[in-house]
């Protein structure tokens, strides 16, 4: 039978493996390079062979782009949790790693998505709640017609309309500067600045804050 053992890996497994310099180096080195890369697909627009290439290369790294950015953040946390003085690693992490996510959520309708989210949660908890006490006296008529198919489709709005509401403005605050970070040029930016500090990590890391690994 295949093995595949990293996913055998416990939680504190998986952050001891990333707390080495080269392999943090890489990390940075490489997502930045998927931000960087739509620096390479204006340059080469007017080639034709070239600028093909890198559109095709694009659009498969914005979704690649998506894994990479939650790592990226993953990655982040561990730095900030074992090195708090290397801030400036933990910090360039998190922040490429969410340029590189809401490249992707930034498509979506995030209100929406939440809201729908929340009421099917909200929903399955209710009838999970509730459905124990169908056999009840009197109000067990009430609890049936309650999580019958109909009961949790009005819950579900009522809770989705509420929800969609609440969570409206913070979600449309959230999609702005997702958006920002998004944008082609900050993307770029980023992207070339953690390039930056993963070399600097291979050459220096003392120089970002960086200590022996624990």
């Amino acid at each position: 039978m295949l093995q595949i053992p990293f996913l055998d890996w416990t939680l504190p497994e998986i952050m001891a493996y990333f707390q080495n310099d080269w392999i943090l180096a890489w990390v940075l080195i490489l997502s930045g390079g998927l931000l960087a890369i739509w620096l390479l697909e204006n340059i080469t627009d007017p080639i034709p062979l070239l600028g093909t290439i890198f559109d095709f290369l694009v659009k498969i790294g914005t979704y690649i782009g998506f894994f990479v950015g939650i790592l990226d953040i993953f990655v982040g946390y561990v730095v900030w949790q074992v090195q708090p003085g290397a801030v400036i690693v933990a910090g360039v992490l998190i922040l490429m790693g969410f340029s590189l996510v809401m490249r992707v959520l930034s498509k979506f309708p995030l209100a929406l998505v939440f809201a729908l989210a929340v009421a099917a949660f909200g929903a399955a908890t209710i009838y999970g709640f509730l459905n124990p006490y169908v056999t009840t006296p009197v109000i067990g008529e009430y609890i049936a017609w309650l999580t019958s198919g109909k009961g949790l489709l009005v819950i579900g709005f009522i809770i989705f309309c509420v929800a969609y509401v609440l969570g409206g403005l913070l979600i449309k605050l959230i999609q702005l500067i997702g958006k920002i970070f998004a944008s082609v040029p900050v993307s770029v930016l980023v992207g070339l600045a953690a390039i930056g500090v993963g070399v600097i990590v291979i050459l220096n890391p003392a120089l970002l804050g960086l200590i022996a690994w624990p």
